[in-house]
């Protein structure tokens, strides 16, 4: 304890007694305040982290930006944790992805840097001068950095949704391919649910997603990235849990003969670790995971 003689400071020690007065008496129990547990996840203001174009209005903090047209094969590494909202040491990062300009059809794959690029496509771009984007959840890769691989010349913006913070009950996944429908395409992680053919018109694709691709078998939700490649006409999909009653709602909207197009999907798990695909007009579906609520 601390006190005050003419202004000067002495510390002495007090040492209570128990009620026999022969020995010091037990402190009282003081409860430990609560620890807060940590949020699943932080939802931002669009931060904007990378802009390619030369002109344009600047990033949040002046990097990544004016970088030019991304070449054809490229990666580019964007810091993310740090910037935009997201703290530094942020477990995943949820970002929408925004192809512009591009010279030819091709695709986006967005992936943590340091792990090997999945064979998966998280933005799809089909005509030149397309723009189109993407909500893509990814795991931080090393150097608090995702990658970006670009198959042919565009331009890229990239804006902070929200991220998953260190500690949370959230899983990011590195992609794994869990349904492939078209014929002689590359095998799924488990080589299920392959090479099954176009969906029928309004048909209902039951897919288990629990124990598959990185998901937990108990696991409440999962995160999916939904790709249309193909389609006979315009039409749309509904993603939902099995058992339950198809919602009034679509997940992802494909309005042109033989599009691809793809959509970030936070959909419940239904009854036997299924989510059912509906199908409005025939066309091929390839499903990956990103992630996933655990129980509980």
């Amino acid at each position: 304890m601390t006190g005050l003689t003419n202004g000067t400071a002495h510390t002495f020690t007090v040492t209570a007694t128990n009620a026999a007065g022969n020995g010091p008496a037990s402190a009282p129990s003081v409860p430990s305040a609560p620890v807060a547990p940590v949020p699943s996840f932080v939802a931002l203001e669009s931060g904007r982290v990378l802009e390619s174009r030369v002109g344009a209005a600047s990033t949040v903090d002046g990097l990544v930006w004016q970088i030019g047209k991304r070449r054809a094969g490229s990666i580019t590494g964007l810091r993310v944790s740090g910037r935009g909202g997201v703290a530094a040491d942020a477990d995943a990062v949820v970002l929408n992805v925004t192809v512009t300009g591009p010279e030819r059809a091709g695709y986006l794959t967005v992936y943590p840097c340091g792990a090997t690029r999945p064979l998966a496509s998280s933005l799809n771009y089909d005509s030149v001068g397309q723009t189109i984007s993407n909500t893509i959840v990814v795991k931080v890769g090393v150097g608090g950095k995702v990658c970006i691989f670009t198959s042919a010349p565009t331009h890229l913006v990239v804006d902070t949704n929200g991220y998953v913070p260190a500690g949370s009950s959230f899983v990011a996944l590195e992609s794994g391919r869990v349904l492939e429908s078209r014929v002689g395409a590359a095998s799924t992680v488990d080589g299920l649910v392959w090479q099954i053919g176009k969906r029928r018109a309004g048909s209902i694709t039951g897919l288990r997603v629990s124990g598959r691709g990185g998901v937990a078998a108990d696991a409440d939700a999962v995160v999916l990235n939904v790709t249309v490649t193909g389609p006979e006409r315009a039409g749309y999909l509904t993603v939902y849990p099995c058992g339950a009653t198809r919602p009034l709602a679509s997940s992802l909207n494909y309005d042109s003969v033989g599009q691809t197009i793809s959509n970030t999907i936070v959909v419940k798990v239904g009854v036997g670790g299924k989510v059912c695909i509906f199908t409005s007009a025939p066309t091929h579906l390839v499903v990956d995971t990103n992630g996933y609520v655990p129980a509980g």
